[in-house]
């Protein structure tokens, strides 16, 4: 082997193992929440539970926003753990929702926000299908979501074209590699004595 391959393989090796080294620090836990339910009406009650908070600062329940309404102020985590209970506010339309659950430091920064989705459903408790053929009952349906349009968009064809031109080159590349690599086994060589 040469000295140039052995400096490639322990150059691959050592890129290998930073971004399994990389992605495992990327892995670490955080806090986590949970929804007693993950589908409730408008005006309904719902419990939040939390675990692996480490900070001893105030946390907040908003709804569907960094800066939504506040839903809840359970105050510092005991053990790392809160407890909660919002009502999901009057007159929130069908759909899903996020429920964003932070702390502020002593400073007004904001610590990495923890969210859960939850589900809000119509007055008789089916959920909107975005989509779905057309029912008798009416009255869960978003205005303006369901429409009926069989035709190709120029935006759909667009990226059909550009994966087959993708395709193309991946396989014209491939066979320019193959065409390039030489047959690289030593040849013994006739040695004339003169």
């Amino acid at each position: 082997m040469s000295a140039r391959r052995i400096a490639l393989g322990a150059l691959a090796t050592l890129g290998v193992l930073t971004i399994a080294a990389s992605t495992a620090w990327a892995c670490v836990s955080g806090p986590v929440v949970n929804l007693s339910t993950v589908q409730a009406k408008a005006g309904e009650e719902v419990t939040l539970t939390g675990t692996g908070f480490r900070q001893p600062h105030d946390v907040q329940v908003r709804f569907n926003a960094l800066d939504g309404p506040v839903l809840a102020s359970p105050g510092k985590p005991t053990g790392g753990n809160i407890t909660t209970t919002f009502t999901v506010p009057e007159g929130t339309a069908p759909g899903n929702y996020v429920i964003i659950v932070s702390q502020t430091n002593a400073g007004g920064l904001s610590l990495s926000p923890v969210r859960a989705v939850l589900g809000v459903v119509g007055p008789s408790g089916q959920t909107p299908v975005l989509g779905a053929a057309s029912s008798t009952d009416t009255g869960d349906r978003i205005e303006g979501l369901v429409r009926a349009d069989n035709s190709v968009s120029s935006g759909t064809l667009a990226l059909v074209a550009l994966g087959v031109a993708g395709m193309g080159m991946f396989t014209a590349g491939v066979a320019a590699l193959m065409a390039s690599r030489r047959d690289t086994t030593a040849r013994p060589v006739a040695v004339t004595k003169g």
